[in-house]
């Protein structure tokens, strides 16, 4: 059985544009929005996809599927594009999501590992650090889109990780130590100055030319 499967990470999954399609989207903060992070809007890739994969049966991949927010969306609208998703695949998924997808879906959710139901939360440590590739989450400004990492001052911990609001500063502190001693080896190995405008996404609050390592101990003083 050869269905064809469109990642929403590529991370974990890499797409050959043969048999696996890649498909950038992620949710806006603060709401239940997906976009593409790329240039190329989410309309465009889906008419794309639309181009090779119309009524045919897809799998949908993911890394976490924890409410299924943007993977329902995501189905609504190939769905709406006459493809249709017959099965999900993930590394970790919750067990009402697994409930959910099982009942949706003629092939279900298929994980590795599934959550209890008193996981309070699921995470992933890139998202604690600073300027990774993938980390954090989507900001939606005037000037465009951003990224926010987990940590202050640059995002809440308390809303995107479920910290408890008592070790808020403590935790934020944690992660701008580590990303400092990350960028600080990095610039040991490069053995330059690691600018803003160098890394894979902009950061929120950050101008192009500012050393990375300089803000972090900055912010880091103000905490």
């Amino acid at each position: 059985m050869n269905i064809p499967i469109v990642t929403l990470d590529k991370i974990y999954i890499q797409p050959d544009n043969e048999t696996i399609y890649f498909l950038d989207c992620t949710r806006v903060d603060g709401s239940n929005e997906i976009i593409s992070r790329k240039k190329e809007t989410l309309d465009i890739q889906l008419e794309r996809l639309c181009k090779i994969l119309k009524g045919k049966d897809i799998l949908l991949a993911d890394d976490v599927v924890f409410t299924g927010s943007v993977l329902k969306q995501i189905i609504n609208r190939f769905t709406r594009l006459e493809i249709n998703v017959v099965g999900i695949i993930s590394s970790i998924c919750t067990e009402s999501a697994y409930q959910y997808f099982n009942e949706l879906l003629k092939y279900g959710l298929r994980c590795n590992y599934r959550l209890g139901e008193n996981v309070i939360d699921q995470i992933c440590e890139r998202d604690f650090y600073f300027g990774i590739a993938g980390s954090g989450i989507m900001m939606d400004t005037q000037n465009g889109l951003w990224k926010s990492p987990y940590f202050k001052p640059y995002g809440n911990p308390c809303e995107r990780a479920s910290i408890p609001e008592e070790y808020e500063k403590e935790f934020s502190k944690n992660c701008l130590e580590r990303s400092i001693y990350l960028w600080e080896e990095i610039e040991k190995l490069k053995k330059q100055k690691i600018v803003m405008k160098e890394l894979p996404e902009r950061i929120i609050n950050t101008k192009p030319n500012q050393e990375v390592v300089k803000v972090l101990k900055k912010e880091m003083n103000r905490l």
